[in-house]
């Protein structure tokens, strides 16, 4: 059987997840979800919803419930901000 070339993402977890059982690294090493992980788990630790700390050799994962409903309600009004905004360019066109 023919492998497919692995992506960065797919490789640099394959690394990560050199410990863990081998279901969970085929998961994980995945194409889509290695890239996903690659792009999520970065913009969480920026917006202080995900903090990693490491207890030895262990990575410890706390995630800030409070802090993700802040992003939240914020994304939720940029979003109705850019809406109206949209809106109104649209009106302001028809005239």
């Amino acid at each position: 059987m023919a492998h497919k070339k692995q992506t960065f993402a797919q490789q640099f977890l394959g690394v990560v997840t050199l410990g863990m059982p081998a279901p969970v690294r085929q998961v994980v090493t995945s194409r889509w979800v290695a890239t996903l992980i690659i792009i999520v788990v970065p913009a969480l630790v920026l917006t202080g919803i995900l903090t990693i700390s490491w207890k030895g050799s262990q990575p410890n994962f706390t995630v800030n419930s409070k802090r993700a409903e802040q992003v939240e309600r914020a994304v939720e009004q940029e979003t109705t901000r850019a809406a109206q905004e949209l809106r109104s360019l649209q009106d302001a066109r028809r005239r």
